[in-house]
Parts: C-alpha cells; sequence; structure tokens
C-alpha cells in the first residue's frame, strides 16, 4: 500500500463549526439521514432541529442554505442566528404576549434589512420601523415578500419626497444605486418569492431563570405563528436538547413537538463523515489513489491513510473509529477535535494509538470545558461537582458513588443547587444526572459494552440499578485530565 506523507490535519478535519466551515468541504462531507428530509422540504413551513452541542445543528442549517440559493435562486435566503436578532430589538423583563409579537416584529425587520442589502440600499438609514404584529395579521393572503417590498417603496417614495430626500437619494449613489426606486421594483418584479430563515443558536446564552425561559419560549411560539399565519415564508431554527427540556413556562411546546427532529448520528454515519472528509483531502492533495478510491469500497484504505493500524480497546483490537466515537462521545466535532490534537502529537505522520492518548490530557480540559458550558444552565455548580471525583477510581457501583458525591460535594457546599429545574432532594439525582450528561456512563460486570443515557435514558431508576448490579464509569475521555487511574 502506498501512503500519504505530511498530512495537514486541520486541512483533513476542518473547520470545528460547520457555520464557519468552507461551503465546498461542507457539501462534499455531509451526510443526509432519512430524518432530515423533512427539514429541508421546502412544503414544510416550520422545522426545528434539536440536538446536543457539536451534532451538526449549524451544519445542517448552512447546508439548507446553500441548497435553497442553488434549487430556487430567486429565493429570498436569510442565516442568521439569536444573537443577531435579539440585538434588533428590546426583550429584557416583558410579558408572554409582548414577547411573541416582538419575535414576529424582529424576524420582519430582518427579512426588511436583507431586502435593502438585495437592492444596495439601507433601509435602517430611511429609519425603516419594524412591521407591526397587527399589521402581519393581513399578510395571510398575501406573499410575504410582495407585501415587504411595497411597503418598503412606499417608505422610500416617502424618504425621497421629504427635505431630507436628497440626502437618502446621495446616499444611495454612494452604493452605486442611481434610481434606488427603480432598484426595488426589479427586485420585486421577479414575482412572488419564498423566504426562508434560517436561525441558529436562539440558545447561545441561555441560562435556565425566568428571563430566558420566557425569551426563549416565545421565540418559538411566534416560529409556529409565523409559519402558519404568513404566506410564503419558510422557518427553520436549531435548540441545544438541554434547553428544549428545560423550557417549562413554554406553553406551545406540545403544539411545536412535531416539527421537531432529532440528530442521532449511527456508527454507519459517522464512519461516512469522516471518510468523506479524509477522501475529500487526499483529492485536494492529488494524491493518485484517492481520484480511483470510493467512499464506500475503500473505506479501510482511506482511513489507513491517516490513522496507523488497528488500536487496543477494551482487551479487544479494533479499527481506530471505534475508540475516537466513544471518546468523543459520538459528537462529529468532538471527533475532529480529538483528530487533530492527535495530529498535532503525530506531526505529518498518520495518527497511532499512542498518539490519541498522548492527546487526551488535552483533551479532557476541552470536553469537561464544553461540558460546563453546555450544561451548567441545568445545574450551577458542574464544575465543583465533577472535581469531587478528581484522583479517585474509575468505576463505582451506585452506593459507592452516591458516597463519593456525598462526602466530597453535598457536604462541602453551603447549598445544592436547583437540578433540571428541580429543587435539590437527594444525591440521586447528581448521579443520574452525571448519567444524562455522559459524564459517567453505565457498564455491567463481565461485559465489554458501555451504555450511555441516549441508549439507556431509564436504566438509572431500574430495579437493576437499585440492588447494585451496573457499575458506573467515569467516562474515559475525562480520566486523564482528572488524574483517575
Amino acid at each position: 500500500m502506498t501512503y500519504f506523507y505530511n498530512v495537514d490535519y486541520d486541512e483533513v478535519f476542518g473547520n470545528d463549526s460547520g457555520e464557519n466551515e468552507r461551503d465546498q468541504a461542507l457539501r462534499e462531507y455531509f451526510v443526509d439521514l432519512p430524518e432530515f428530509r423533512k427539514f429541508f422540504s421546502d412544503k414544510n413551513e416550520l422545522g426545528i432541529v434539536r440536538a446536543r452541542k457539536g451534532m451538526g445543528k449549524s451544519a445542517m442549517l448552512k447546508v439548507l442554505s446553500l441548497r435553497r440559493k442553488e434549487q430556487a435562486p430567486d429565493d429570498l435566503v436569510i442565516l442568521t442566528t439569536g444573537n443577531e436578532l435579539m440585538g434588533m430589538g428590546d426583550f429584557t423583563g416583558k410579558s408572554q404576549a409582548y414577547l411573541e409579537n416582538h419575535w414576529k416584529q424582529v424576524i420582519c425587520k430582518r427579512i426588511c434589512i436583507e431586502i435593502g442589502r438585495r437592492i444596495n440600499v439601507a433601509f435602517t438609514d430611511l429609519e425603516m420601523s419594524m412591521v407591526e404584529a397587527a399589521e402581519l395579521e393581513g399578510f395571510k393572503n398575501l406573499n410575504l415578500l410582495s407585501a415587504l417590498t411595497e411597503r418598503a417603496g412606499g417608505m422610500l417614495q416617502k424618504a425621497l419626497a421629504a427635505a431630507g430626500g436628497a440626502n437618502v437619494l446621495e446616499a444611495t449613489k454612494k452604493r452605486g444605486v442611481v434610481n434606488p426606486e427603480q432598484a426595488l421594483k426589479n427586485f420585486q418584479d421577479k414575482g412572488e418569492r419564498t423566504v426562508w430563515i434560517l436561525i441558529d443558536d436562539i440558545d447561545a446564552k441561555y441560562v435556565d431563570d425566568d428571563d430566558n425561559q420566557q425569551r426563549v419560549g416565545a421565540f418559538f411560539s411566534a416560529l409556529r405563528s409565523l409559519a402558519f399565519n404568513v404566506s410564503g415564508l419558510r422557518l427553520r431554527a436549531s435548540v441545544r436538547t438541554d434547553v428544549w427540556r428545560n423550557l417549562r413556562k413554554m406553553e406551545d411546546q406540545d403544539k411545536i413537538r412535531q416539527y421537531l427532529i432529532d440528530i442521532s448520528w449511527r456508527d454507519d454515519a459517522l464512519r461516512s463523515i469522516f471518510t468523506k472528509k479524509i477522501l475529500s483531502y487526499l483529492k485536494r492533495e492529488q494524491f493518485p489513489l484517492a481520484l480511483k478510491w470510493d467512499e464506500a469500497s475503500n473505506y479501510y484504505d482511506i482511513f489507513d491513510q491517516i490513522f496507523y493500524g488497528k488500536f487496543n480497546w477494551s482487551k479487544q483490537v479494533v479499527e481506530p473509529f471505534i475508540p475516537l466515537k466513544f471518546l468523543a462521545g459520538g459528537r462529529p466535532r468532538w471527533m475532529g477535535q480529538l483528530a487533530k490534537m492527535a495530529g498535532v502529537k503525530a506531526g505529518t505522520q498518520r495518527i497511532s494509538e499512542a498518539n490519541i492518548y498522548a492527546a487526551m490530557q488535552e483533551f479532557g480540559q476541552e470536553k469537561i470545558s464544553d461540558i460546563q458550558k453546555e450544561h451548567s444552565h441545568q445545574f450551577m455548580a458542574l464544575d465543583k461537582l465533577i472535581q469531587s471525583f478528581r484522583g479517585g477510581k474509575r468505576e463505582y457501583n451506585k452506593y459507592q458513588v452516591q458516597k463519593l458525591i456525598k462526602e466530597k460535594f453535598e457536604d462541602k457546599v453551603v447549598e445544592v443547587p436547583p437540578v433540571n429545574g428541580f429543587p435539590y432532594k437527594d444525591v440521586e439525582q447528581l448521579v443520574e444526572f452525571l448519567f444524562e450528561i455522559d459524564f459517567l456512563v453505565a457498564h455491567r460486570p463481565g461485559k465489554p459494552d458501555f451504555v450511555t443515557y441516549n441508549s439507556d435514558p431509564d436504566l438509572f431508576s431500574t430495579e437493576e440499578n437499585h440492588q447494585n448490579k451496573i457499575m458506573w464509569t467515569v467516562h474515559s475521555s475525562y480520566r486523564n485530565f482528572l488524574r483517575i487511574e
């Protein structure tokens, strides 16, 4: 076998964030699952993708944006973030009714700004106000884009006719628009088109308090109302699984649930993502064999260009994908991060088993930082809870792990904060929470496989566990950093 040398692992595994990945690279390695169809379909007014961090929510929204621009170039496709939208309005300490209407207005304001960008006129310079909630109700039988461009045209005419009109016209000329009214008319004449609003990271700064509960809950209620009461609009958004679960004050949650899809990568799909990334890199580098290879038929050949041989794992000799997936918790982003960190240890050579383990100190530290950011809104003292395991054993039965947490955490804090929004009652809550966030995984004595929360969420409350027949193991990716033997 001829091998590729001088590997650039940053180039192989790409950007850690899907929204910042190169368009062509994302097209090449993105893997479609059957459950994604309704999210991508233009027949569905509303779609929400739910997953943990690092599972590909942002990548899905970016891929949808790229596909819509290719398939329907006249449509207006807006890829934005929750932070951008929140910066366009006032969402602090308001009632649910106000917040829902305000979200609708802000979303329409964002569309108006995009119309201005398309014709090179900044409508914000014309003090273009947001569409009133009552006005939105009149858009049900009108195409939204046509209605908003007509409204923009009226505002533009008034601005040009007013005393400051000359200044407005001069400003548009500086942007290369000689006749802004004609530019808007040309934009309008393309007919009734669909507006796609793709909103990522609405929960980027979420903490579990009343303000955030109201704000994020009202956002999803506004999406549902807009999607089915305004013509020519398609809405897509992302949300973290843990945040969705904590939206206890959201009145419409049961009605919106049917528009949710969950990202859950099976092994074959994760393999495909990684194989496509490697093969795409080898082709860019003009590696001769790669030009003939096929992802499905040459899987082992492709992996062998990056990873050196088989790895020892759980008393077995396995392909490198197995430990890589487990150590990264099955999250594509974390798998890429671990591979790049191991690549630093490998230099320009293939990644060996020793390189993976040499990267675990740094990777474990990064992962602990990530889960604290992701889950601290569910339990504010997560950092201290995790540190209670430092220097301890790797495996405990139920009684032992509860004893550890009681002595090293509960007895040392003044007051244990709520868990998942519910008042603290006992140590069992904390063990189950650590299982839920994959800090602990379950293990049946004598069997090689580990059980995660996603694969069996009710395991902790079973009689099998109450009888101490389940062992609770600190996830192997954290052990090196926490000095757990």
